[in-house]
């Protein structure tokens, strides 16, 4: 829930900036309406914790006229229905909670995309890209509940706390680059009072100054609401017993739970990918930490011909020479149990679902690892192919 209330927010926020002319001069329309909103939605979670989440209710009892739950005769009674639902079922509120902060994050995802063109900053864009995992992460949690939480897949709680980690810090990297093409650096970390007369703080107030591009909003508040509540109700009614015609969710199927964690984020990805081509003939550009987007390529490797391209590979081979071990042992922490990716499909799809993500870590962090490659050249032209020259020229 105040996930929720936070996504709500960060919409809310970014959509008035793009929309309202006077932002910048007289502030948020909204006046101090979300702060407090934030705050009773604090307040209303403490009272839940204190009172517990059952509220009296026992499990899939209807209630709310049958907008929490249909009752248990209705379910029964429809023609699709084929199995019963688990005791450990969620809720239609639950699932309602699920999907809304899902839809949210979209919204936010899109909105912070047309947020680059309002500032004229493409780094916003790569706010969008370091989301992603973070989205990974809500679909993930949605998979394990919809496979029933089983602990056979409880890879995906490991999974979705993972992707939350790498979401964070891609998010923050994301952050670090936009505040620098603005003009910010790691002296504004400096507690103590600026100067008034500072070149360096009159530049940035003067960028963080400049105007928005502001456009005319397509709908309201009001009806974003409104799409927002449909989509969240038809998703929760449509999964929770629209599954029960289906013997998938009942299966335990690691290959098809980590088909959905990674496939769903990787068509968002792709439609991302598409729309950026659109707008800049470019699909996705690795990061930079430039002002003008400047930094390492596989150019600056090659720079140290035998010797960098020996590097690189060395540093690739390290990734891929570690990534089963650290997957397998990651599911022996989970699981208590070692893989056995032969005669166990669950293992196996734990396995190399750790090995994906692991290998999109990688991807995201290619100047990373052509900075490594860079430095460790000098090393291998030294130790490897010099020594190797020398023994070459003895026989």
């Amino acid at each position: 829930a105040l996930l929720t209330i936070t996504n709500v927010l960060i919409v809310l926020g970014f959509r008035e900036a793009m929309t309202n002319l006077d932002y910048t001069k007289s502030g948020s329309k909204f006046g101090i309406a979300p702060k407090i909103i934030g705050g009773i939605g604090v307040i209303l979670f403490a009272v839940a914790c204190a009172l517990g989440t059952g509220l009296g209710f026992q499990a899939h009892s209807p209630f709310l006229f049958g907008a929490g739950n249909l009752p248990e005769d209705t379910v029964i009674s429809l023609p699709f229905v084929m199995h019963s639902e688990p005791v450990n079922a969620l809720s239609i509120p639950t699932w309602a909670i699920h999907f809304s902060s899902v839809f949210e994050f979209l919204f936010a995802m899109d909105i912070i995309w047309k947020f680059a063109s309002t500032t004229d900053n493409p780094k916003w864009k790569g706010l969008t890209w370091g989301m992603l995992p973070l989205h990974a992460s809500g679909i993930a949690a949605c998979t394990y509940h919809f496979f029933y939480n089983p602990s056979s897949l409880q890879f995906l709680v490991e999974l979705q706390a993972f992707l939350t980690l790498l979401g964070n810090v891609t998010c923050a990297i994301a952050a670090y680059r936009i505040a620098i093409s603005n003009g910010w650096t790691l002296k504004e970390l400096n507690p103590f009072p600026k100067s008034d007369i500072s070149p360096e703080g009159i530049a940035i107030d003067e960028a963080a100054a400049l105007p928005y591009n502001v456009v005319a909003a397509t709908d309201s508040e009001l009806v974003l609401a409104a799409k927002l509540f449909g989509l969240t109700l038809v998703s929760s009614y449509v999964l929770k017993y629209g599954e029960l015609a289906l013997d998938l969710p009942l299966t335990e199927n690691g290959i098809a739970a980590g088909a959905i964690v990674f496939g769903i984020p990787a068509i968002t990805g792709y439609l991302y990918y598409n729309r950026s081509k659109e707008e800049s003939g470019e699909g996705f550009i690795l990061p930079s930490f430039g002002k003008d987007g400047e930094g390492l390529s596989m150019a600056d490797v090659k720079k140290y011909g035998a010797a960098g391209t020996v590097a690189y590979v060395l540093t690739e081979l390290a990734f891929w020479a570690v990534a089963f071990p650290v997957a397998s042992t990651a599911l022996y922490q989970t699981t208590g149990h070692w893989p056995d990716v032969i005669n166990d499909n669950g293992d196996r799809a734990a396995v190399l679902a750790f090995i994906f993500t692991g290998a999109n870590i990688a991807r995201l962090l290619v100047p990373l690892r052509l900075g490594a490659a860079l430095a460790l050249a000098p090393w291998v032209d030294e130790n490897i192919l010099n020594k190797a020259a020398a023994k070459k020229e003895d026989s």
